[in-house]
């Protein structure tokens, strides 16, 4: 069995990477820093920038003849929150990581695929248009939508399973300055990650009681929630 993971040199992606190689999987591991992943026994290491979609799309074609049977697109990147207007190029670059940079991967792999899965790590911050990370929300938005799409294309071959954690100890969450409700440890977090492939959910967020109040904030008339998110933004 051979399994893709994005973002694999760390955090959620390198933890998923190790439960993989026990399982017996041979694991493509793609990140920008290969370093950590060389010389493990069953881990194929690639560099590769994912904001470089000429050089994705040349790695979606290296990967056709692999027999992959899972894709895990794990990798994401986060600007600091800030109530600035963000500038075009890191705008840009954003999107093209967190939400581009996936069907350019998936481009030549998935036509070539017969049954598998496709799994999304998309975030509980697509669920609320938060004004301080507006390329995030956006970005991860974005993914819910084509994650529903390739679902309906895909089935019922092909699993796509659309994963939505909240805040999770990691690289990139250690950067965040301000308080994260039902912050959950690595482990914890991809446990949940891992039992959400393992029974092909469809859809899956967590942790529930974060996710039950995004969803209370939602049913909230719009312009209480706009006075709410235009506090957040000053």
């Amino acid at each position: 069995m051979n399994v893709v993971i994005t973002g694999a040199s760390r955090g959620i992606g390198y933890e998923l990477l190790q439960r993989y190689l026990k399982k017996g999987y041979k694991v493509y591991a793609i990140a920008r820093n290969v370093q950590n992943l060389k010389n493990i026994p069953n881990v194929e290491a690639i560099s590769l920038d994912l904001a470089d979609l000429d050089e994705v799309l040349r790695v979606s074609k290296y990967l056709i003849d692999k027999k992959i049977d899972v894709v895990i697109c794990n990798a994401a990147i986060s600007l600091p929150h800030s109530p600035s207007f963000t500038p075009f190029e890191d705008f840009k670059k954003t999107i093209d990581i967190n939400f581009l940079s996936i069907h350019a991967l998936l481009s030549e792999i998935v036509p070539n695929m017969k049954s598998g899965k496709i799994v999304l790590i998309s975030s509980l911050a697509s669920l609320v248009g938060a004004p301080t990370s507006m390329p995030y929300s956006a970005s991860k938005r974005a993914l819910n939508s084509y994650a529903e799409s390739l679902r309906n294309l895909l089935a019922p071959n092909i699993k796509v399973i659309n994963i939505l954690p909240g805040f999770i100890k990691t690289d990139m969450t250690a950067k965040n300055d301000f308080y994260m409700p039902f912050l959950m440890d690595l482990k914890s977090g991809v446990d949940r990650i891992e039992y959400a492939i393992e029974k092909n959910k469809k859809e899956y967020a967590f942790p529930k009681r974060f996710y039950y109040l995004i969803k209370l904030f939602n049913l909230l008339p719009l312009s209480l929630k706009d006075k709410l998110l235009q506090k957040v933004a000053k």
